[in-house]
C-alpha cells in the first residue's frame, strides 16, 4: 500500500496549532506565573498564539513582564523564536544535524513546506535561515547590553532582558518585559528611569532588528553574501528593499504631517513617528499611546500594518511584494503595457495571486471586525474605531493596540486567536491546503469557451 503524506501546507498549520495548544498549557502552570496559581487556559492560548504568530498582543492586566516568571518568559521567548522561524525550518535544521543525506522526495516536501523555490538547495537554505537568525539575534543581544545595564544595572535580569527583546524585535513579535502593557512608552517606571541616551539607543537597536527581520530571508541571504552589487540583486530583493524604504520613509512623513504638524497637542515628536512607521510593519512596539494618534494617523497605521513586511521573513501582512505587484499592474494597465519592472515581466498567474491575497485579506478583516463587534457588544471599552484597529493589528500580526485585548471576552479572544493564526499562515498557505495546483493554466480543460466582455467599474 502506498504511504500517504500530509500536505506540507497542512503540516505547517498543524505544527503551529500544536505549538499554540502546548504553549498555552505551559503558560497556565503555576510555575509560569508570579502569583503561583493556575492561570486561565484561554489567556494562555491567547498569549501563546501572540508569541507563535509573532503578534505582540498582551492580554495580561499588569503586562507579561509582571505576570510571568522566568519559566513563563522563557516559554514565550521559545514560542516567539519557533514562530518567527517556522516550525518546519527548526525541524529541518535539527534533522539535518543528525542525518547525513535526505532523499529527493523529502527535499521536495521540505521545499514546499518552507516556501523555497530551490529543491536541490533547500537544506542549505534552511541552515542559512537558522544561522542568520541566531547571528543577528546575538548581535542584537550584544548591542542592547549598554541600554539594559543602564536600566537594571549589572544583573542577570538585565542580560535576560537583552536576550528576550532581541528575539522579540528581530522576529517582529512586539512582546516586551517592561510590564503594565506600556511597551516602550516613557511613562513606564522602568523606562522613565533610563538615561535619555540609553532610551533612544535602545529604540534605534530595536528598529534595526525589526527592519532586518521584516525584510525577507531571501533578501538577507543575498545581501549578506556580499557577492553582488545592489544593481545585481534579484528582483525579489530589490522589491523588498525598495518597498521597505518607501513604506518607512513615507509612513514617517505622513505620520509627522497628521500628528506633529496638524495636532501638536498630542505630544508626538518626529522620532515617535519614525519608530511607529518601522514598528507598524508588524512589529508592534510603541513609544506612544495609540489612543493619542489622530484619526488620520491611525488610518495611515492601518495601511502600514495591512501591508506588513517581505515574504518568507518574520513579518506578516499581505507582504511588500504583493502590494508592489498590484501597484505595478495598475500602472501598466493605465499605460496599456505589459506588467514589467526591473527588466522582468510578471505572469498573469502571479498578478491573480497578488489580487487574491489582498481581497481575501480584506474579506477576513471585515469578518473579524463584525465578529468582534458582536462578541464585545456589551464591552464599554469597545468603539468602532478600536475594533477595526485591533482587528487589522491581529490579522497582520502587528500587535499595536488601543487597549482592547485586556478587556476582551472569551468570544473576542477566540476571534483574535483565529485572526492571528490565519494572518501568520497567510492566505496562500490556506489556499494551498485545499488546492493541489496553485498555477493557472488556460489550457488545462478540453473545452474552449467563447470569450465574453462585461462592464467593469
Amino acid at each position: 500500500m502506498k504511504k500517504r503524506r500530509l500536505s506540507p501546507y497542512l503540516l505547517v498549520i498543524l505544527s503551529f496549532l500544536v505549538g499554540i495548544l502546548v504553549g498555552g498549557f505551559l503558560l497556565t502552570l503555576p510555575i509560569a506565573r508570579t502569583d503561583n496559581t493556575w492561570g486561565r487556559y484561554e489567556d494562555g492560548v491567547f498569549m501563546a498564539t501572540s508569541a507563535v504568530c509573532v503578534t505582540g498582543f498582551d492580554c495580561y492586566q499588569s503586562g507579561l513582564g509582571n505576570t510571568l516568571t522566568y519559566f513563563g518568559k522563557i516559554v514565550e521567548m521559545v514560542l516567539i523564536q519557533i514562530g518567527g522561524l517556522g516550525f518546519i525550518t527548526v525541524l529541518t535544521f535539527i534533522i539535518t544535524l543528525f542525518k547525513g543525506k535526505i532523499a529527493f522526495k523529502d527535499r521536495y516536501y521540505l521545499s514546499q513546506a518552507t516556501s523555497s523555490n530551490t529543491i536541490a538547495h533547500v537544506i542549505a537554505f534552511v541552515r542559512k535561515v537558522f544561522l542568520i537568525t541566531i547571528a543577528i539575534e546575538l548581535i542584537g543581544f550584544a548591542l542592547m547590553i549598554p541600554a539594559f545595564l543602564d536600566m537594571r544595572g549589572n544583573t542577570a535580569d538585565a542580560y535576560f532582558n537583552c536576550a528576550f527583546h532581541s528575539v522579540s524585535a528581530f522576529n517582529n513579535a512586539g512582546l516586551d518585559l517592561f510590564g503594565f502593557g506600556t511597551s516602550f512608552i516613557r511613562s513606564n517606571p522602568l523606562l522613565a528611569g533610563m538615561s535619555d541616551w540609553a532610551y533612544y539607543y535602545l529604540l534605534c537597536v530595536t528598529m534595526l532588528l525589526i527592519i532586518l527581520g521584516a525584510l525577507s530571508y531571501i533578501a538577507l541571504i543575498e545581501i549578506f553574501s556580499f557577492k553582488k552589487r545592489p544593481r545585481q540583486w534579484s528582483a525579489h530583493t530589490k522589491i523588498c528593499v525598495i518597498m521597505s524604504a518607501i513604506l518607512i520613509l513615507g509612513g514617517t512623513l505622513l505620520l509627522f504631517l497628521t500628528n506633529c504638524l496638524i495636532h501638536p497637542e498630542n505630544g508626538i515628536n518626529a522620532f515617535d513617528c519614525l519608530f511607529l512607521s518601522v514598528s507598524s510593519r508588524t512589529a508592534g512596539f510603541a513609544t506612544v499611546d495609540m489612543n493619542s494618534l489622530s484619526t488620520a494617523g491611525r488610518v495611515i497605521d492601518w495601511m502600514l500594518m495591512f501591508i506588513g513586511g517581505g515574504p518568507l521573513g518574520t513579518a506578516s501582512g499581505i507582504k511588500t511584494t504583493t502590494i508592489f505587484i498590484i501597484m505595478v499592474t495598475i500602472y501598466s494597465f493605465m499605460r496599456g503595457r505589459k506588467v514589467t519592472a526591473f527588466h522582468r515581466t510578471y505572469s498573469p498567474s502571479l498578478i491573480v495571486k497578488a489580487m487574491a491575497v489582498m481581497l481575501t485579506s480584506l474579506f477576513i478583516v471585515i469578518i473579524g471586525y463584525v465578529a468582534v463587534s458582536m462578541f464585545e457588544i456589551n464591552n464599554p471599552n469597545l468603539t468602532g474605531e478600536k475594533a477595526i484597529y485591533e482587528t487589522i493589528s491581529a490579522f497582520s500580526n502587528t500587535g499595536l493596540s488601543m487597549g482592547l485585548p485586556t478587556t476582551l471576552s472569551i468570544g473576542g479572544k477566540i476571534t483574535y486567536v483565529v485572526l492571528m493564526f490565519v494572518g501568520r499562515l497567510g492566505p496562500m498557505t490556506m489556499f494551498s491546503v485545499f488546492s493541489t495546483n496553485m498555477h493557472i493554466d488556460e489550457d488545462e480543460t478540453h473545452v474552449n469557451y467563447v470569450e465574453e466582455d462585461i462592464l467593469i467599474g
